[in-house]
């Protein structure tokens, strides 16, 4: 933790304790004793040990609140994309006259938080075709299995990069320019 951000305070561990028995009790879907202090002992480790996460002490809960809202919207657009993404790659393996050009595609964003640069990597890495290869601050480098369908997607549709920037509210907009690729 960097000297310059607080530790969470005692609200921000209990709410992300309560969270995480709620989640914990949804998976679980037992109320039997063993499991409630089997799920109290493991969210407890996981709140101490990473009770900043949920709610970083220099953003508000509220704007947490509405991040975690707009990220839950977001989830049906990314299965979209994951499914279009699937009977893409499903199709170009099955009719092996379609063209597969491997290649990488270097994707710059103006992206500067580590939860939204992880949740674009995610995102990238989770669409079939297509595996985040590595991160240097706002530059993720790509994988594709048809690089001219990657670059489109990724440097001139942007879609992913532009939702993702709305959900975690950093700009609207990516950048209008392309980038060219390695």
């Amino acid at each position: 933790m960097s000297q310059d951000m607080k530790r969470p305070s005692v609200y921000q561990y209990i709410l992300t304790f309560a969270i995480l028995m709620l989640f914990w009790y949804i998976l679980s879907g037992y109320l039997e004793f063993f499991y409630i202090g089997a799920g109290i002992v493991c969210c407890g480790i996981v709140t101490l040990i990473s009770g900043d996460l949920v709610f970083r002490s220099d953003v508000r809960i509220a704007r947490s609140a509405h991040v975690f809202i707009r990220f839950v919207l977001y989830i049906p657009r990314l299965l979209a994309a994951i499914l279009h993404a699937n009977l893409d790659v499903a199709y170009r393996v099955l009719h092996p006259e379609m063209p597969i050009d491997p290649g990488i595609v270097t994707v710059d964003t103006p992206f500067r938080g580590d939860v939204l640069r992880t949740s674009f990597a995610n995102a990238v890495t989770l669409t079939p075709g297509t595996v985040t290869v590595d991160v240097i601050d706002g530059r993720f480098i790509v994988h594709a299995l048809v690089r001219e369908a990657g670059e489109e997607d990724l440097l001139k549709g942007r879609s992913i990069e532009r939702d993702l920037a709305r959900v975690f509210g950093e700009g609207d907009q990516p950048p209008s320019g392309e980038t060219g690729d390695l």
